[in-house]
């Protein structure tokens, strides 16, 4: 056995001996390496390091001790590092350092040729002159003035409506009050046809009402052949302002009909069932201590910061406004609400949205179009090889653009108007991007659209008999007919392309959730990104590129783009 001694530390100029009892290093680390550690002996154990040592092999080498030439070296089961019984037990960060480096370096180089090849061709004077309505458009100008005046008369309307009610209220005390021998059916058979007499004729106004809001628009698009840009955004504002007015008579009909019963529904004030508001605390002694901010649990009720309203309260112009720019698709009498507007904050999202937006631009001229010009001529030749090549090229910037978009909209537009407004719910999105399943991604990307369609699509149709998946595909049938509207009417090709592909996500959608009992939550979410990004994306963008450029007689017809089909030097790329 090899003796050895261990000096101490010294303490007032004296020098101690270790003690005769302790075992040397080396002979001790080699006793402790005879047998293998748990995780060597059973691969389900996953090895755990103490706390506070360092990661990696350093910590091991860190503790071992003077070694002989007859000092053992292979002491335990272990397996290579890279291995599939150790890979996921080992930290790779360096991998992932590396991994991150190639993909700086590679878009960089992407970035320089791309310069090169097609020079900077970011102008933001024709994208402004877009958006205030293309080259002097005044039809289409005009009809953001009128989305505003059938907004006014939904309120009338809903005015109206409330008047009738009390109307109605009237006369049923009125009948109740009655000794001349009128029974309780013969009462409530004629308060019924007084209710249809009152309630029709609104909903049939509301309805035409609703009509013009999408008709009226989409005839100024195609009878002026509006520009794509401004097109769109018309017509996406009017979808908007669509379903916001179907929330808003949907609700109200709700609540007469609840008054006609006597009741008080969810979410107005005196109603039985909502919750009790935050206990007020009691007066405080002087000397008056600092206001304490209010917490997560009293900003989630409705009432922490305003008083609660009651139908028809809510009935007024300022609220009206409120609903028709509050980021939300559903109308109630309330909404949370915060104290203050944080400017800073808000200061930050506002400079993050300027950011944003200028590098969408970037990508969509430098990257999209370009490539998409250059995809006709394979299209049109039948070339499967060069489109498949277009394809995978279109993968990574559309993905790109596509984030862009997600977190322009969904997290910087909402919630910056959300700031403004002092809108307290700003769930807009959930982490669609885990999605295993295409239902999971439906059901968690787009919050604000998705309680518009549950609540006003879905479980009406539930009410009213339909099985869960009838009422499914009606709500991919409502989401189609916009996604239509949305794409269609902007570029003048109303073909059905969008509503087919959003139709077509119900047979998909049943088959990823029987297919996810198989596979793993990784393996689904890999097939979904696969089939959004490299797939879905690019090929939706070369289909309706290719009708779009023979709708308007090639590439040469559109003096915006045919600069895209050639590069700097005048040669096709």
């Amino acid at each position: 056995m090899l003796c050895h001694t261990k000096t101490g530390r010294k303490a007032r100029g004296q020098t101690t001996t270790a003690q005769s009892t302790r075992p040397p290093p080396a002979a001790a680390a080699a006793a402790d390496s005879i047998q293998p550690p748990q995780a060597a002996r059973d691969p389900g154990v996953k090895a755990t390091a103490p706390p506070g040592s360092p990661p990696g092999p350093s910590a091991k080498r860190s503790q071992r001790g003077p070694m002989t030439g007859s000092s053992p070296v292979h002491t335990a089961v272990r397996f290579s590092y890279l291995s599939s019984e150790r890979a996921w037990m080992e930290n790779h960060y360096g991998l992932y350092n590396l991994a991150g480096i190639f993909l700086v370096v590679g878009n960089i180089r992407l970035a320089l040729e791309n310069a090169l090849k097609y020079g900077w061709r970011l102008n933001p004077i024709p994208a402004v002159r877009h958006l205030l309505g293309g080259h002097g458009n005044l039809p289409l100008v005009a009809c953001y003035p009128a989305l505003l005046l059938m907004a006014l008369l939904a309120l009338l309307l809903e005015l109206v409506a409330h008047r009738l009610l009390q109307a109605e209220l009237a006369m049923a005390e009125t009948l109740s009050k009655r000794s001349d021998g009128i029974s309780a059916q013969q009462a409530a058979a004629i308060l019924a046809r007084r209710e249809a007499l009152h309630e029709w004729p609104v909903r049939l106004l509301a309805t035409l009402n609703c009509i013009a809001i999408v008709a009226l628009p989409w005839w100024a698009i195609s009878s002026t052949n509006a520009e794509p840009l401004s097109g769109f955004i018309l017509i996406m504002l009017a979808c908007v302002q669509w379903m916001k007015h179907v929330s808003m008579h949907h609700c109200c009909s709700d609540l007469r009909s609840g008054r006609r019963l006597g009741k008080i529904l969810p979410g107005e004030r005196g109603c039985p069932d909502d919750p009790p508001p935050p206990p007020t605390p009691p007066t405080p002694t002087p000397p008056t201590p600092p206001p304490t901010p209010p917490t997560a649990a009293d900003a989630s009720h409705p009432s922490a910061f305003q008083p609660l309203l009651q139908y028809p309260e809510s009935l007024t112009l300022p609220r009206l406004l409120y609903f028709l720019a509050a980021p939300t698709l559903v109308y109630q009498v309330n909404y949370p609400r915060t104290t203050v507007i944080r400017k800073k904050w808000l200061a930050c999202r506002v400079f993050e949205a300027l950011i944003v937006f200028t590098a969408l631009l970037i990508i969509i001229r430098q990257y999209l179009q370009p490539t998409v010009a250059n995809s006709i001529s394979p299209l049109q030749e039948m070339d499967w090889l060069r489109v498949a090549e277009r394809v995978l090229k279109l993968a990574v910037p559309s993905l790109y653009a596509w984030m862009a978009i997600f977190y322009l909209l969904f997290h910087l537009h909402l919630n910056i108007l959300a700031e403004l407004l002092r809108f307290g719910d700003r769930e807009f999105y959930l982490d669609w991007w885990n999605a295993a399943t295409l239902g999971d991604y439906w059901r968690t990307w787009n919050q604000p659209v998705h309680k518009w369609l549950l609540r006003h699509v879905y479980f009406p149709a539930v009410r009213h008999g339909c099985s869960r998946m009838a009422a499914t595909c009606l709500v991919f049938f409502v989401s189609a007919v916009f996604h239509e509207l949305v794409l269609g009417v902007p570029l003048h090709m109303v073909r059905l392309w969008a509503f087919c592909g959003i139709m077509f996500q119900v047979p998909l959608v049943i088959l990823s959730e029987e297919v996810r009992h198989y596979v793993s939550h990784a393996q689904g979410n890999t097939f979904f990104w696969v089939c959004f990004c490299v797939v879905g994306q690019p090929l939706s963008i070369l289909a309706y590129y290719h009708d779009w450029t023979l709708q308007n007689q090639g590439v040469q017809a559109m003096p915006h783009m045919a600069h895209l089909a050639t590069n700097s030097t005048g040669s096709p790329t």
